[in-house]
């Protein structure tokens, strides 16, 4: 086991608020990693080479002149296995600090198998969430046998049907450090309440949760969402979006799966309240990014005509909110936080401005502006 310099740092920082004494650890070549004198870092303390070498249990330094590059003080290895690993050091007069000498070693050694266990842990999530990943990528037909044999050795069983559910936060979360940290805590969020289903797999896949649960009706499906999405509410503040799949896939079928989820996921994404939504309840979202992104604008500019593109985004979000609200001004006015009046004439504004009444009951109206709301929320 190799000590990260990091984690040396942290270490001798910890131990040294605790004993109020300066502390030094060294690598298993002798050179000091991480120190209270930060002009020591970098420099061969010698004495912890002889340590090293000679598989001594401990070494006392009585003067600074007695081994070079080194202080008087005590110096105790670092094993981890049945093997030394490093050295860690205590400056001072021997008197002073022989009481600290065995804690110091006993609590680095403890917190290093710690870090060590962390640092398992994430490379096992690691090959894992590649692994579910790969398997997202449409499996090969031919390599399925080898492939869940890996699934196996994983503690992954491709073979037991599962539902697909997707989560994403709305509105879109920006590319940013705070922004990761959400995503990570929603992902634990999810993880504390999947662990108590076995064969649950889950991976973050960018800014999207996806969800491999063994297959159940959608009334328990439906039911574990609401769960997932208000915890997560509950403990990061993010409201998520969410797309499941209408059927249980297994082996090669996953890939299909994850790609119905994702379309009722954009349905959900295109709602006002983002509820959770299948795959067999949805219309439009089957086929809508499959259309070239230039018939998308053209299609928009067509019906938004004569509407500047800030005019074009005010107007789409009143229309997403109306048609939300089947239709009622009123209901429409109160979420927009807007007099009922003032509503009615921004939609007769856009009656003039595009020739396309809002508030009709014919399916016309509500195909053309629907069909412009989602063809704009594909493009980003």
């Amino acid at each position: 086991m190799e000590i990260s310099r990091s984690t040396a740092m942290r270490i001798v920082t910890e131990l040294s608020e605790i004993i109020s004494q300066k502390v030094n650890l060294m690598d298993e070549k002798g050179m000091i990693i991480a120190s209270t004198d930060p002009e020591r870092i970098g420099t061969l303390h010698v004495g912890s080479q002889e340590v090293l070498e000679k598989k001594i249990s401990a070494l006392v330094i009585h003067n600074d002149d007695e081994y070079p590059g080194s202080k008087a003080g005590l110096n105790l290895p670092i094993e981890m296995d049945g093997r030394y690993i490093g050295v860690v050091g205590i400056t001072g007069r021997y008197e002073s600090i022989e009481k600290y000498g065995r804690i110091i070693k006993k609590m680095t050694e403890i917190l290093l198998l710690d870090d060590y266990l962390k640092e398992q842990k994430h490379l096992v999530k690691s090959v894992r969430s590649r692994y579910i990943q790969e398997w997202i990528a449409d499996l090969d037909e031919t390599n399925i046998s080898s492939f869940a044999s890996r699934g196996i050795a994983l503690g992954i069983d491709i073979t037991i049907p599962r539902r697909v559910m997707t989560f994403t936060p709305v509105p879109e979360l920006e590319a940013t450090l705070e922004s990761q940290q959400l995503l990570n805590q929603a992902e634990r969020t999810f993880q504390n309440i999947l662990k108590e289903i076995p064969g649950c797999l889950m991976v973050l896949n960018g800014k999207q949760l996806l969800c491999l649960v063994p297959d159940r009706t959608d009334r328990e499906l439906l039911r574990l969402a609401n769960e997932l999405s208000g915890a997560v509410k509950q403990l990061c503040g993010l409201h998520m979006a969410v797309g499941m799949d209408s059927q249980p896939v297994f082996n090669e079928s996953l890939a299909e799966g994850c790609l119905r989820a994702e379309k009722a996921l954009r349905s959900s994404i295109l709602t006002v309240e983002h509820p959770p939504i299948f795959y067999k309840d949805i219309n439009l979202e089957i086929f809508i990014r499959d259309i070239p992104i230039k018939l998308k604008q053209e299609y928009i500019e067509k019906v938004f005509q004569n509407c500047t593109q800030a005019e074009r985004g005010a107007y789409m979000r009143i229309l997403k909110v109306l048609y939300a609200c089947n239709g009622s001004i009123q209901q429409t006015a109160q979420q927009l936080f807007l007099h009922k009046n003032t509503l009615q004439y921004k939609l007769n504004k856009l009656y003039t401005l595009t020739g396309i009444n809002p508030r009709t009951a014919e399916g016309t109206a509500l195909y053309y502006y629907y069909l412009a709301i989602a063809f704009n929320e594909t493009l980003d």
